[in-house]
């Protein structure tokens, strides 16, 4: 026979990989599928000298152990009784799935897939690798049972090595057809409760090719999978038209909805091949929604019923692999058209009885108008009010996707047109600078309007920058024409025209043209940056009474070099201050002691990640003035970059190292808001016209077919109306401001 038909008696199966059954020590169950059981068990390998622990799946039937499980008694039972009553059938069936997963697993070799052992003849069983912590869907339910969900980073890195396992799979032309949870083993994985972090191990491994099938450049035939998991062009045809490796996308689809619900597709459900086949997908909680929207989108792309929308293997990979994936929470198109250029965050306290309901984020816009985002402190927005400041008498608006339904009413005040520049938080109210030189307060708690101030009557100077110093009780008010005021946050201004007295305490000539201001606290005193022109800084140290010095720095040692240079934007954490100039693509971080700068970061060289072939434009030229500083925020351990070209740049608050780039907006990032919480990782960015990442990576002609299912806000804001200009069509996306490493 060995001479005749090795095949048949698995002759032609190199020595290596076939193992006698005196090498072999058969132990424990360790679960059962379809095709049989799975025993735990050591073998001796040829050339080596001890045991070995590895995984024995059985072809044939093997009684469990004595103990086992009443259920595995009677399924063993029962395959005695098949295989007594028709041997010559369940031993080719036995035969083929050898065959068929020797002819997969004896060609593979990835870190992703479990690997081969070898085969053994007597009892007929393949030998494989064994998984110290077993199936992945046991390790899911011990998840739910404990009431934990799978944190981010852990997701990501999980479902990125199933990914690059079915693309591997599909670069050598085999269609895996049957991913799921329960085919998924699992080397390492965080318990339940566990910190997510870049740092947890994750590695999973695919198995079960026993209905695996190697495709012809036309695509596949067969009946195979698992209900839940079948895309339906296998359930539609049963199987007898052709189809291509699409199928395993849509599987991964619900591989994802596993993983984020911790539940199987369609769970408790009757015919759910009917449900698939009229277009019904399994459905998420509110909480579930809530997860970041990229995963969400991605699965949603993933079964989609055609299969031609649905990303390859390779799309799958590069989408997962990106910063963005995760990190980006929630994305909002705004439902104006008006520039927005500043923002703050408020914490709400004991609002309603939902915890995850403590966040609004206020965006004071050009045309009279403030947006109030409520969102949860997990970086999920819930829906969108606004206070329109006219100068004639309002009613109260009628409830509206667009101003929520929110129980706290909006006053009716007769206010001056606003174009907003600058705010600020102070104690329980935002205040607010106009292009007009005007200061603006509201109440955060009730939103009444509580003074509109005008700084100077005779020249009106845009209000540049806000600073609350929360120590001192003070804010300084600069004006683009280089004055800053020191006012009292204790007081409420008695006019509404400029009057030095108990609201304003105080000038300071900063110089001539003021851009940008910021405070930092050294040795309990709080020190004003003033940036001006020609790359200068003046920095004045302040108290209760005012200022109580000066010293002048500037970014170049030959200030005339640099004349025609302003210093655009500033900010600070507790010991530097980070500036850059306009002109200018580099970022520069001050000492706060020493009065020096000690590192730069160019980010003209530094080009985004996350992009395709097609998205990333080759033939465009990165020119200069694509790589304008546009915006800059400091929040925990980063520095938050935002560029001209949309590029937002991440990097070490320390040393300025970039640690990611990427371009989430077609046009300039206006601002970035960070969170004051030191506990909650949250940042938001303003900017023109959101570049999803699914589009990066897409079909351009497929992109504008999906956008309406694709890359849409998870929230009400979503449904509104998009502004007539797509190019000034303003998004605000919320950020998971952590572990970007």
């Amino acid at each position: 026979m060995a001479q005749l038909a090795p095949d048949v008696i698995f002759a032609d199966i190199p020595d290596k990989h076939t193992i006698p059954s005196e090498c072999i020590i058969k132990g424990s169950l360790l679960g059962r599928g379809a095709f049989g059981f799975v025993f735990k068990a050591n073998c001796k390998v040829r050339g080596a000298r001890s045991f070995k622990p590895v995984a024995m799946k059985m072809l044939q039937p093997v009684p469990p152990g004595a103990r086992a499980k009443e259920s595995a008694l009677m399924a063993f039972k029962v395959a005695v009784g098949k295989w007594d009553r028709d041997p010559l059938q369940h031993s080719c069936k036995a035969y083929c799935t050898a065959r068929q997963e020797l002819a997969v697993l004896l060609t593979l070799k990835h870190p992703n897939i479990v690997p081969l052992v070898g085969i053994c003849i007597k009892p007929l069983a393949l030998v494989l690798e064994l998984a110290p912590l077993g199936g992945l869907d046991a390790l899911l339910r011990h998840y739910r049972r404990s009431g934990a969900h799978m944190g981010p980073h852990t997701f990501q890195t999980l479902v990125l090595q199933a990914a690059r396992a079915i693309e591997y799979l599909h670069r050598r032309r085999i269609i895996y057809r049957d991913l799921k949870s329960e085919n998924v083993l699992v080397w390492e994985l965080p318990q339940p409760h566990t910190e997510d972090s870049p740092r947890n191990l994750v590695h999973i491994k695919i198995a079960d090719y026993g209905i695996s099938r190697q495709t012809a450049p036309s695509g596949a035939k067969g009946f195979g999978g698992t209900e839940g998991f079948m895309a339906p062009e296998i359930i539609r045809y049963n199987g007898e038209e052709e189809y291509t490796e699409k199928v395993d996308c849509f599987s991964f689809g619900m591989f994802i909805y596993e993983n984020i619900s911790l539940r199987q597709p369609f769970e408790g459900h009757e015919s759910i091949k009917e449900c698939i086949l009229e277009g019904s997908r399994p459905a998420l909680t509110q909480r579930e929604t809530q997860f970041p929207t990229c995963c969400l989108d991605l699965m949603v792309l993933c079964w989609h019923e055609q299969p031609r929308r649905r990303p390859t293997a390779s799309q799958i990979v590069s989408i997962l692999s990106a910063p963005e994936c995760i990190h980006l929470l929630d994305v909002v198109a705004m439902p104006h058209s008006e520039k927005i250029v500043c923002g703050v965050f408020q914490s709400l306290v004991g609002v309603g009885d939902d915890e995850r309901c403590g966040l609004e984020l206020w965006l004071p816009s050009f045309g009279s108008r403030i947006d109030i985002l409520d969102c949860t402190t997990s970086g999920s927005l819930l829906q969108c009010n606004s206070i329109s400041c006219s100068p004639q008498p309002q009613v109260a608006p009628p409830k509206t996707p667009e101003n929520g339904a929110n129980s706290r009413a909006r006053s009716a005040q007769r206010l001056p047109k606003m174009n907003m520049l600058c705010c600020c938080l102070v104690g329980d109210a935002i205040w607010m600078g106009d292009v007009s030189g005007n200061l603006h307060a509201y109440s955060t708690s009730t939103y009444a309007h509580l003074f509109s101030y005008m700084l100077d009557p005779n020249i009106k100077s845009a209000v540049i920058s806000l600073v609350y110093m929360e120590k001192i009780a003070r804010v300084a008010v600069g004006t683009h024409n280089g004055r800053v005021f020191l006012v009292d946050a204790t007081q409420m201004p008695s006019n509404c025209a400029f009057a030095e007295g108990s609201f304003v305490l105080t000038e300071i000539c900063s110089g001539f043209v003021l851009h940008a201001a910021c405070s930092v606290l050294v040795d309990g005193t709080y020190e004003l940056w003033c940036g001006e022109i020609a790359g200068k800084i003046n920095v004045f140290p302040l108290n209760e009474n005012g200022v109580s010095g000066h010293q002048a720095l500037c970014h170049s040692e030959e200030p005339n070099l640099i004349e025609d240079v302003k210093v655009a934007r500033m900010c600070s954490n507790d010991s530097h201050v980070f500036s850059c100039l306009y002109p200018g693509c580099m970022v520069y971080q001050w000492g706060v002691i020493s009065k020096r700068i000690e590192n730069k970061l160019d980010c003209s060289k530094l080009l985004p990640c996350s992009e395709s072939l097609q998205s990333i434009a080759i033939d465009e030229h990165v020119n200069l003035i694509k790589c304008q500083i546009s915006a800059l925020a400091a929040h925990n351990s980063e520095l938050y970059i935002g560029t001209t070209w949309g590029c937002l740049i991440v990097a070490e608050l320390q040393t300025l190292r970039p640690i990611s780039v990427f371009r989430p907006y077609e046009n300039e990032i206006k601002s970035i808001i960070t969170l004051s919480k030191d506990n909650v990782p949250l940042i938001a960015t303003i900017g023109r016209r959101y570049r999803s990442l699914i589009s990066r990576y897409v079909d351009s002609a497929e992109s504008s077919t999906k956008s309406s299912a694709v890359s849409t806000p998870t929230h009400g804001v979503a449904k509104s109306v998009p502004p007539a200009d797509v190019d000034n069509h303003i998004h605000c996306l919320l950020w998971r401001a952590k572990h970007w490493t």
